[in-house]
Formats: structure tokens, C-alpha cells, sequence
């Protein structure tokens, strides 16, 4: 109940804002007090402006009534109403008010309709039946002063159900602001998430092969093992250094592009693949957001191969095409089976957010033009917009 309440109170414009700050309270209070003195000269004097005269037993008396009835509006919005409505209609059948039977309720009929419109709407039409109850008058007098009484009803209850859907709208607004902003800061963490894990990933996978190479030729062929620890090292460098680029630099567009593929097949060298590399196409007509995309297809690709398919030979082709960009990394590892970890889960989550595929398989069913060695087979084609 609690909640819903709060829901309510937020839709309304007119809410107290007794949750929030001192100054929204007193701003509060002061639109109170002007509406209760306007209310109370409005009735007080209109009349006298029409040429009826000035009575301090009858119009001030009832102008102060309705005024102070309205500083209990925001609280008690619909008893405010129905007591104004009983005070008037005291009033009128005492002979001290003639002044009308809705106008003087325009405040109290507006506040209510806020948050009770069918009841509001209720009182107001029973006022108006009991005021234009024949008392003398004339019929055509009757319905002309009929017709203006129930024009008024109707604007005011039309003003108070455009105020409530202007409330209702702001409170959507904010809540699908809220919503947008957790959207935003939800991929913001997967991003930076994908970016760790391919650096991360992908340096330990080099490293790692590089300490068992180093392990094993540690005693036969010291030469070898040293080699083995320089490149495990400038590993390690080089993903500290893309580690402190893109802590720095997170708002930024990133670094690495097709141009740093070469990079990948030399570490993949290093590690004692035979890999080859095609690129067709020019590489420089690539958006940046495919151009890495892309990058991390392949370097995902080579963690794969390094770390699970005991491959001997590695090949990467990425070709640039007019409207779009394929890439396919293909080893000739063991088939095995498999299942997507957060590297290839990461890798699906990029290629998608572009608008591309995706084909991940093992086999040279994968891919027909794999071949007959192939092992494992990563294919994703990316549509060439800058959007």
C-alpha cells in the first residue's frame, strides 16, 4: 500500500512533496495560501463586481469559509470539496450568496478531480441540479444560467484530467530515464567485462604456452627456454599496456583494428602455430567498431586454439567487401565438443550488437570453404555501416 501511494503521489503534480526537500514544502504551503485568499476575495467581492451588494455576514463570511477549507486541499482533497460544496449550498438557501454554485468551488472541484474524477465530478453536477432547482425563475433564464454553470463543471474537470496525464506523463518520463540509465550503465559493465576478458584471456593463454615451452626446454635447450620467457614477458607488457589504455581511455574509441591482427598471428607463431593470414579487401574503409569486432573475433579465436585444440596449423582470412566484412579463423585441432564459455558467449554478444552473424562449429562442415582438415571453425560476417 505503501508503494502504491508513493506512485500516486509522484503522477501528481500538485503532491505535497512532503518527501522531498524544505523548499518544495513551503513552495507547497504558499501556493495554498495564495489559493485560499484568492479564493476568498474572488467570492467576497465578485459578486459586488456584478453590482450585488456587499455583505460581511454573507459573501466575505463565506469567502473566508471556502478559502480556509482549502488549506487541508492537498490532505484531504475530496472531504474539502464535499464541505465547500455543503458551506455554498448552506449559504445559497439562506439567501446569503448568489453569486453562482461552481465558480466559488473551483479550487476545491479542481483539487479533487486530481486524484477522484468520477467523484468529483459527482458532487459537482449534484451542486449544480440543486442550485438550478426552479425558485422563481424563469425557464429560459434558468437554462441560460444552467448552460454557463455546467460549461464551467466541464472546464474545470477537463483542465484538472489534462494536469492529471501531464502528471501521470512526467512520472513515466522519469521512470523510462531511470530505466535508460540502467540500460546504459548494464552495458557499460558487459563492455568493459568483454574488453577484460579478451586481454586477459588471450595473455594468459600466450603466456601460459610460452612457460610450458620454457619448462620443458629449460634443461635440453637453454637457449630456447630464454626465448620462450622473452616472448611470455612482452606478452605480459603488451597486455598491460591495452589494460591501462582502456581503463584510461573507456569513453574512448579503442586502439586495435584489423591492422593489429598482425599482432595476433605473430604471437601465434611464436607459440608454434603455422598460421596463415589473408586479408582481401581494403582494410581502411572499415568502421572502427567493425575493425575491432573483428580483432576480437580473431584473437578470441587464437585463445581458443592455443588453449583447447592441440592445432598445428592456423589459418585467418578476412575479406572486405563492399557492404560487408568476414572473417573465419579455422585450425585443423582435434574435433571435440564443446560448449560456450564467456569468451565465445562475449564474442556472439559483439557481433550481434553490430547487426551480424555468427557461426562457431567443428569440423569442416562448418564452413565449406574451411576445408577437409579443419578443426574448429569461428565465421562472422559484419555489415560495413557506421551506425
Amino acid at each position: 500500500m505503501r508503494a502504491r501511494t508513493g506512485a500516486r503521489t509522484a503522477s501528481l503534480p500538485w503532491s505535497s512533496g512532503r518527501s522531498g526537500s524544505g523548499g518544495s514544502s513551503r513552495r507547497a504551503r504558499l501556493v495554498d495560501v495564495t489559493l485560499a485568499l484568492l479564493t476568498a476575495v474572488a467570492v467576497g467581492a465578485g459578486p459586488a463586481a456584478m453590482g450585488a451588494p456587499l455583505s460581511w455576514n454573507g459573501t466575505f463570511t463565506l469567502g473566508a469559509a471556502l478559502g480556509g477549507l482549502l488549506l487541508a486541499r492537498r490532505r484531504h482533497p475530496l472531504l474539502v470539496l464535499v464541505l465547500s460544496a455543503a458551506v455554498l449550498i448552506g449559504w445559497q438557501s439562506a439567501g446569503l450568496f448568489e453569486g453562482g454554485w461552481i465558480w466559488p468551488l473551483t479550487a476545491a472541484l479542481f483539487t479533487a478531480a486530481l486524484s477522484h474524477p468520477g467523484r468529483s465530478a459527482g458532487v459537482g453536477a449534484l451542486v449544480l441540479t440543486y442550485g438550478l432547482t426552479p425558485q422563481g425563475l424563469g425557464g429560459p433564464e434558468t437554462l441560460a444560467r444552467g448552460g454557463v454553470e455546467l460549461l464551467w463543471l466541464a472546464l474545470v474537470l477537463a483542465a484538472a484530467n489534462a494536469w492529471r496525464q501531464y502528471g501521470r506523463w512526467r512520472a513515466e518520463h522519469r521512470a523510462r530515464l531511470v530505466q535508460l540509465e540502467q540500460t546504459r550503465l548494464a552495458e557499460q559493465r558487459l563492455r568493459i567485462s568483454r574488453e577484460v576478458h579478451d586481454v586477459v584471456a588471450h595473455t594468459l593463454a600466450v603466456v601460459g604456452v610460452h612457460l610450458n615451452v620454457a619448462v620443458e626446454a629449460l634443461d635440453d635447450s637453454p637457449e630456447e627456454a630464454r626465448a620462450a620467457l622473452r616472448t611470455a614477458i612482452a606478452a605480459r607488457t603488451q597486455a598491460m599496456s591495452e589494460l591501462k589504455a582502456f581503463v584510461g581511455e573507456l569513453r574512448e574509441a579503442p586502439h586495435q583494428g584489423l591492422e593489429s591482427v598482425v599482432d595476433l598471428v605473430e604471437q601465434a607463431r611464436t607459440a608454434g602455430l603455422e598460421v596463415r593470414y589473408d586479408l582481401e579487401g581494403d582494410s581502411g574503409a572499415v568502421p572502427a567498431a567493425q575493425a575491432l569486432t573483428a580483432y576480437r573475433v580473431v584473437q578470441e579465436a587464437v585463445v581458443n586454439t592455443l588453449r583447447h585444440s592441440e592445432a598445428g596449423r592456423l589459418t585467418i582470412r578476412v575479406r572486405v567487401r563492399s557492404r560487408e566484412l568476414e572473417v573465419t579463423v579455422t585450425d585443423d585441432g582435434r574435433a571435440v565438443t564443446f560448449s560456450e564459455g564467456h569468451g565465445l558467449t562475449g564474442m556472439r554478444e559483439r557481433v550481434t550488437v553490430l547487426g551480424g552473424t555468427l557461426r562457431i562449429g567443428v569440423g569442416a562442415n562448418a564452413d565449406a570453404e574451411a576445408g577437409t582438415d579443419a578443426g574448429f571453425v569461428v565465421k562472422a560476417v559484419l555489415p560495413l555501416t557506421t551506425a
